[in-house]
């Protein structure tokens, strides 16, 4: 018997493309197989990545020193709208998360200006490091410092809670000169990471979108905003998570933590999605439990916990609680008059104080 004879098959079989078809399946599996080596190797040498991921960047931005200056000139804190002055000294600060596009805050401060507070957006490169962020930060209120502002409030909306918690815990500002930071709201911050980190590529490709559509991109921006060094400390059990988490909470700042589950309604548009198309059956039993403490969709409820904060549990997703989807929506996301309340009571408390 050749050979040949003995390996044809005796019948079409593996969906009745014989030897071909049996190369097919074979061919999957070793995709599969390499995708979930690489998966490990990328989250056994983690660290090790990010590193690599920041000298790369940081040889970019030697090589091409006047594309980075102009790029850098986007960031730090903007007044939103009109509102530029401080009142009596004190301010309060917005800080949004990983890639967004800078819509996070399109409800909740036309809504801070209407109840007389005047927010000032920070804006920084929020796909480096979230020291670096931080870094940035604590800069920008040192400057806010210099222009007489001697207290704040800070509203942050995902990682932009832990770029704040990692100024308001870090020795190395602690004796810096800074206002005073009386309450901080964080919303949907993963403080105990989140698995979805993984997948920050997409999100950095919409960010990139968003800047083409509004005429800010530029060819280099995917690069210069960070590396994606951001994504790996947002992973559960990062070397980041560790020392953030390992240090008490500030003394002096008022922590509050709003996070989101997803309702009935999502639940059951997530049903009817993953009913009409066999593809997507995977997405019911997901559906089903997502009562079941999963969260916002990005966040899960325990993820959002902080030990020794203040928390509200609102139904909504990531974004909605936060936002509408649309600017033309009447709906007032959850967070937004939850919001305005925790700040006009810290505020009334100031107020009130010897």
């Amino acid at each position: 018997m050749s050979f040949t004879k003995l390996i044809r098959p005796r019948s079409k079989g593996w969906g009745g493309k014989g030897l071909r078809g049996m190369s097919k399946w074979w061919w999957l599996g070793l995709g599969l197989l390499a995708l979930l080596l690489g998966q490990w190797l990328l989250d056994a040498y983690r660290e090790e990545e990010k590193q690599l991921r920041g000298e790369w960047r940081e040889g970019l931005l030697q090589r091409f020193p006047e594309q980075a200056e102009q790029l850098r000139q986007r960031y730090g804190l903007r007044p939103w709208g009109q509102a530029a002055a401080a009142r009596q000294g004190r301010a309060l600060v917005l800080i949004h998360g990983l890639d967004d596009p800078g819509k996070v805050w399109m409800n909740l401060a036309p809504a801070l200006l209407q109840a007389g507070f005047a927010p000032w957006i920070m804006h920084y490169p929020d796909d480096q490091p979230i020291s670096e962020s931080a870094q940035l930060l604590a800069e920008q209120l040192q400057w806010l410092k210099a222009q007489g502002v001697g207290q704040l409030d800070i509203v942050a909306h995902s990682m932009g809670g832990l770029v704040s918690r990692e100024l308001l815990t870090h020795p190395r500002w602690r004796d810096a000169d800074l206002p005073r930071v009386d309450q901080l709201i964080m919303l949907g911050t993963p403080n105990q990471g989140s698995e979805l980190a993984r997948f920050r590529g997409l999100a950095e490709w919409r960010d990139q979108f968003a800047e083409l559509l509004s005429g800010d991109f530029h060819w280099l921006g995917f690069i210069f905003d960070g590396a994606g060094e951001a994504g790996i400390d947002l992973l559960p059990g990062s070397r980041f998570l560790q020392r953030l988490n390992a240090r008490p909470n500030p003394p002096h700042t008022r922590l509050t933590v709003i996070a989101a589950e997803l309702g009935k309604a999502d639940r059951q548009r997530l049903m009817q999605l993953a009913r009409s198309d066999e593809h997507l059956a995977w997405l019911e039993p997901l559906a089903s439990s997502l009562g079941n403490g999963l969260g916002d969709g990005l966040v899960t409820v325990g993820s959002a916990r902080l030990p020794g904060a203040r928390f509200y549990l609102l139904e909504g997703s990531h974004l909605s609680m936060i936002r509408n989807l649309l600017e033309s929506s009447p709906r007032i996301p959850p967070a937004v008059p939850l919001v305005l309340r925790l700040l006009q009571e810290g505020a009334q408390t100031m107020t009130s104080m010897p």
